[in-house]
Parts: structure tokens; sequence; C-alpha cells
């Protein structure tokens, strides 16, 4: 039978082994059903201390390089923050962690004594008689563990519980890789739906740049014609002789001053429209190749003409472009990207502010910095920046959660990476790190930006 270890509170945390039946497990399991990959290891953690005794236990899922991701820690009766985020267990861990089936360590501060850090440290706090360790597996592999401290524990009730945490774990594992599954398919239709939509704005973009093309070049064509007309006239105004009057007519010079400078508006108006419409054809990457070299000062700018009306009278861009070789890239996809951060830096500055672009380069990759003035995210949040569906922004009609979200999976598959950094009413800088050839074997991988 169990028996409470460390505080006198502990008997509260207890749950009686003799009082487990299958109904709890069913119970567990069905809470599986309805959850996100926000709330399912709370939900396992919950779940698990009805069927496991245990006043401390932890979510371990493999990392990389023998190391773990502590998912979260259950203490005195609820889901926390973990003492750290990463863990790299010793070798006396490490083989207990790589278990293929539940597995019990008697004494196991004694155990692992050597093997301290701050998890450890944080799980053998009260004295456990025992840590009981349920592998997390997925298609016959370890994908992680549920780790219990543990009050002592008879030999019959230890092998009830692992059949109880055996099928518990197997369902908590099966689970995970169905929300994971679910998850990756949603974000997939939302990025399919975002390159669709893409693609109808390139379509919308050929066909507004053919239709206003040819009739704003007639109308600078025209405005050209009329302004040498005037000039004519105005030479032979100045040819007739004996007619002072009518040369220094001021009416006349008045005219001709308004028609001058009509001239000028509609020519500055007209080269606006035909460079607004350059411009989209860039960002757009009309009638080129895909996969090309590419100036990325000439992206930038070209997307900073489109977003100008996001900025106007309200921000100033300040550059500090360093000297930058032509890259490999799709150039379209990371003017994409240059547009999504420059709009979210306007909509961070409430009233007046700054946006500061950088560029720089080494022998391997290409940097752009985009960093603002403006409200800043909050620390809770930094780590969501990247999540489908995410948005700091507020209200219905603006943003929906997809730009950064796009903008992180063609970093990826330009081989390149996106961080962020930000401080809560100081600002916010992304870092694009963008590689200057292609790895060895291709361009840029495949697959849906």
């Amino acid at each position: 039978m169990s028996k409470a270890f460390g505080s006198p509170k502990a008997e509260g945390f207890q749950v009686a082994v003799s009082s487990l039946t299958l109904g709890t497990l069913y119970e567990a399991v069905l809470a599986f059903s309805g959850q996100d990959l926000e709330t399912f290891w709370p939900s396992v953690c919950q779940n698990s201390r009805w069927l496991i005794p245990s006043r401390r236990m932890g979510i371990l899922l493999s990392g990389e390089d023998g190391g773990f991701d502590v998912v979260g820690v259950f203490e005195q009766g609820k889901f926390q923050s973990p003492p750290e985020s990463q863990y790299t267990p010793g070798p006396g861990m490490s083989e207990a962690l790589a278990t293929a089936s539940a597995q019990w360590f008697d004494n196991p501060a004694d155990r692992f004594k050597d093997e301290m850090n701050r998890l450890t440290e944080w799980f053998f706090r009260d004295g456990p008689d025992l840590l009981f360790v349920l592998p997390i597996r997925e298609t016959g592999t370890n994908i992680g563990a549920l780790v219990f401290a543990t009050g002592s524990v008879e030999d019959a009730d230890r092998a009830m519980l692992n059949t109880l945490g055996t099928i518990y774990a197997l369902h908590a594992g099966m689970s995970y890789r169905l929300i994971r599954i679910t998850e990756e398919r949603r974000q997939m239709q939302e990025r399919l739906a975002v390159q669709e939509k893409m693609a109808s704005l390139g379509s919308l973009v050929a066909g507004v740049a053919h239709e206003v093309n040819t009739p704003i070049g007639s109308i600078i064509g025209a405005a050209d014609v009329s302004v040498r007309c005037i000039r004519k006239l105005n030479d032979l105004v100045q040819d007739i002789e004996g007619h002072d009057d009518i040369k220094h007519d001021p009416r006349l010079e008045k005219a001709s001053r308004l028609l001058f400078e009509n001239y000028r508006v509609i020519t500055e108006a007209g080269t606006r429209i035909a460079e607004m419409v350059r411009s989209l054809k860039n960002f757009a990457r009309l009638d080129e190749a895909d996969f090309q070299k590419t100036d990325i000062h000439d992206a930038i700018e070209n997307t900073l003409r489109l977003v100008h009306h996001e900025f106007k009278n309200k921000v100033t861009v300040i550059r500090e472009y360093g000297d930058l070789p032509k890259i490999d890239c799709y150039p379209s996809q990371l003017n994409q990207v240059f547009m999504n951060l420059f709009v979210n830096a306007a909509h961070s500055i409430d009233e007046q502010g700054t946006v500061m672009i950088r560029t720089s380069a080494d022998n391997e990759n290409v940097y752009v910095k985009v960093s603002d003035t403006g409200k800043g995210i909050l620390a809770k949040n930094i780590g969501k920046v990247f999540d489908p569906g995410f948005t700091t922004k507020g209200g219905l009609d603006v943003g929906t959660g997809l730009g950064l979200s796009i903008c992180y999976n063609i970093m990826q598959k330009h081989h390149g990476t996106i961080s962020v950094n930000s401080e809560v009413g100081r600002g916010t800088e992304f870092t694009l790190t963008l590689p200057q050839k292609p790895p060895a074997g291709g361009g840029a991988t495949t697959g849906t930006p």
C-alpha cells in the first residue's frame, strides 16, 4: 500500500492504490478528447495524478543530442512551469528515461546523487522513496516520459500501477500524435489558403498593371504634347510685332503659368502611379524566374514603397545598409516577409515612431534586422508569435495571426531563420538570417511556404 513522504500535507496528494479502477483509467483517457497542444499536457498531468500516487511529477519530451524538453511539472495540485525548460540527464537518468517499459527506481536521491541539477533537485526535494518512469511511446519509439516521485509502494500495487500507467502513457502518446497531425493539417490548410490568395493577388496585379500602364502612358504622353504646344504658342506670341500689350498681358501670363503647373502635377502623378505599378510587379515578380539571384536592398525598397501609406505622417524609416551580395532566393516570397514585418512594425506604433532597417553580411549569410519603437510584445507571448492564428493586434478586422507564421515557413524554405527580441514599451526587433547560397544539392526546399 502507498504511503506519503515529505511534509505532513502529503496525504492530501495521495490516492489509495486499492481504490484505482479501470473506470478511473477510462475517465482519464476520455479527458484526452477535445484537447489541443496548449491544453493537452496540463490535462495529462492532472489526470495521471489520480492514477499514480505522487506529490511531484513531470513530463519530459525527447529533444536533440540526448536531451529533453521539460513540458511542465505538477506540484501541490496544479500544473506549473518547470524549474528549467531543457534537461540533459546524466548516464544513470539517461538509462532510466530510455526504458521501453514502466520502471521503478528505489532511493532515487541516493541513486542519482551524482547527477543533480535544478530538475532532479526539484523531484527529490521531499525525499521520495521511489522514482516511477512511464515511457511515452509513439509507433514503437520513446518520445518522452512521465516521471513520478512517490512514497513507498508494495510490489502488488506496483504491478497494478505498471499496467494502468502503461495503458495511460500509451494513450497519451497516441493522442499527442493525433493532436500534432491535426494541428499540422490545420496549418497546412491555412498555408494553402494563403498561397491561393497570393496566387490570386499575382493574377490581379498582372491585370492591374496591364490596365493601368496603358492609360497612364497615354496621359503622360498627352501632357507632354500639351506642354510643347504651350511653349510654341508662347513663342508665337513673343514673335508678334507691335502688340506689346498682348505680349505682357497678365491674364495670358497667368494662364500660361497655370498650364505649366498643371503639366507638372499631371506628370508627377502619372510617374508616381507608374512607379507603384512597377513596385507591384516587382513585389509579385511577374514574368520572372521563381528562384533567382536577388538584390535584397531592391526588394526592401520596393516593399517600402508599397507600404508607404502605413508609414505616412507617423513613422520615420531609418536605413543602415551594409554591402550585400545578391543571394539565391524566391524574391516574391521574401517580399512577403518584408511586407509583414513592415506592416506589423507600423501597427505597433500608435502615434510617432521609428522603424530601423539594418543589413549586413558575413562569408556565409546575409542578415536583415527590422526594429521598431512600438508597444513591444509581452514576454509570455514571445514564444507564440510564429504560431498560426496567434495575434496581438486584437479586433475582428485587424490581423489574422497568419503573417508571422507564413514568414517563419518562408524562412525555413530558404534554409534561413527568423528570430524576435522585444521589450514592452520600447519596441521589437526581428532578425532574418539568409544563406548567400543554397545548400549543396539544390535550391530552397520545396513545399508550401
